[in-house]
């Protein structure tokens, strides 16, 4: 049937009403209003669910566009405007300012000066392949059926204590966390939750991979995310309104996306690399399609190194060769590839991973604590001065700052999967083999069958 013909059977169909029995209702507009005026607020001034660290994502976004090289003065003006309208609870002001905002971003012009310039930045699956080093075919292991599920096991395992260990400490600096914590961070600086919303993405891949394997499409990605996700923030947030208006990978990855660069599509690589054991090109291929959903260039090249290292943790036992191993994977003349042979050099020519960290910070300090860069660094400095412990690179990433609960949960999954008996029981009992998440059908779950079914949807060649 044709649009037109449903429309003309519905209005044959309706009959007026009778307004001595029914009164007009026109309360849904202000509960509408109220509803936005509070995701408004929130979006100028909230708080880290896990760690209550305080964030603006609007000054964010335009602190996010000037890291892409453009000219964001006119955005800036804008902020103190923003930020006392948002004091002042004057929310019809503050929609003006915020559209304004977004506007001036959309329109800023490109800062000729800036460095993102002077690097490449492939975007199709084909362009980033063909810009990696990746020497010569990789020899995939040979591990049995048992081996595996205990390494997939183990990977989950690694990245939920992970979380749970950063969750309370993302979103400050690791002077400040040494400051309140001090040897605590040894263990779980609080009552451990599995609440993260790391993971919610990557239950979402798994959906849209079973029964799909190598055939899977960022479409199908991006549906599950509208099955499954009520709610995302920053890239993903923007990701979610896209698609509600019908634009799909890559678009939703690009389109308005100032945050497309940050750590969201990083942070859920690692399920990649569950689903390609020992295969880092087609854990690469599947964190293309993953991070397109959301993110673009930069944000998923981070994906893609996350995914790689993971697959790469089926084969090797070490967490520096993994490292080593991973940058044959990435864009040679890439930004992101640029500061990780940054934090290689710092880590093999500095002492440990403070003065490695300080001797970064110069180059980070402009960058967004959820921005992509500083947070590959914070990453690649646990793994390579860890010495395969798993309680030595939470530390290390405790000291680090930064999104904590996503770099601990990465690293977490790459030494888990490299060697299960690395993470002690004492960070896994808690759990009590339950997985707590906000999506509808998956409230409470078991680890042990998170992992089984990570298993069953891996494709099998």
């Amino acid at each position: 049937m044709k649009a037109w013909q449903y429309e003309q059977e519905k209005r044959r169909n309706a009959i007026p009403v009778d307004f001595k029995e029914e009164e007009s209702d026109w309360s849904g507009f202000n509960e509408m209003q109220a509803a936005r005026d509070k995701m408004l607020a929130m979006l100028w001034d909230s708080k880290v669910p896990g760690s209550r660290a305080p964030e603006s994502l609007y000054i964010e976004m335009v602190q996010a566009w000037s890291n892409r090289g453009y000219n964001v003065q006119e955005a800036e003006a804008l902020i103190p405007r923003g930020i006392q309208a948002c004091k002042d609870k004057n929310y019809r002001r503050l929609e003006v300012i915020s559209a304004r905002l977004r506007k001036a971003l959309r329109e800023a012009p490109i800062n000729d000066n800036h460095s993102y310039w002077s690097y490449d930045n492939p975007v199709n699956w084909n362009e980033i392949k063909a810009a990696m080093p990746y020497p010569e075919p990789f020899a995939e292991p040979k591990l049995s059926a048992k081996d595996l599920e205990r390494k997939v096991l183990g990977g989950w395992y690694g990245q939920i204590a992970g979380g749970a260990y950063g969750t309370a400490l993302e979103g400050y600096t690791g002077e400040a966390i040494n400051e309140v914590y001090g040897d605590k961070l040894n263990y779980y600086v609080r009552e451990p939750e599995t609440y993260n919303d790391d993971i919610t993405f990557q239950i979402a891949f798994l959906a849209a991979l079973e029964g799909r394997g190598k055939d899977l499409t960022a479409d199908e990605i991006a549906d599950k995310w509208l099955e499954l996700i009520p709610f995302g923030w920053s890239a993903e947030y923007i990701a979610l309104e896209n698609f509600k208006k019908g634009l799909y990978p890559p678009l939703s990855g690009n389109f308005d996306n100032f945050f497309s660069e940050w750590i969201g599509a990083q942070m859920r690589g690692m399920v990649c690399g569950f689903v390609a054991p020992g295969k880092p090109m087609q854990a690469a291929r599947f964190a293309y399609l993953d991070g397109i959903v959301s993110h673009e260039k930069n944000g998923v090249y981070g994906e893609i190194h996350s995914a790689v290292m993971t697959a790469l943790a089926f084969v090797y036992q070490d967490t520096k060769t993994i490292l080593e191993k991973s940058a044959a994977y990435l864009p040679v003349n890439s930004e992101f590839y640029y500061f990780m042979q940054l934090a290689m050099e710092n880590a093999i020519k500095e002492e440990d991973h403070r003065t490695a960290w300080q001797a970064t910070a110069e180059q980070l300090k402009k960058y967004n604590w959820i921005h992509t860069y500083p947070n590959l660094v914070a990453v690649v400095y646990s793994l390579y001065y860890c010495d395969n412990s798993f309680e030595k690179a939470m530390r290390i990433l405790a000291d680090c700052g930064m999104d904590v609960d996503c770099n601990a949960g990465e690293v977490g999954s790459i030494i888990g999967v490299m060697n299960p008996s690395a993470i002690p029981s004492k960070w896994t009992e808690p759990f009590a083999d339950r997985l707590q998440t906000y999506l509808p059908g998956f409230e409470d779950i078991s680890i042990k069958w998170l992992a089984e079914w990570t298993r069953r949807v891996t494709p099998v060649d």
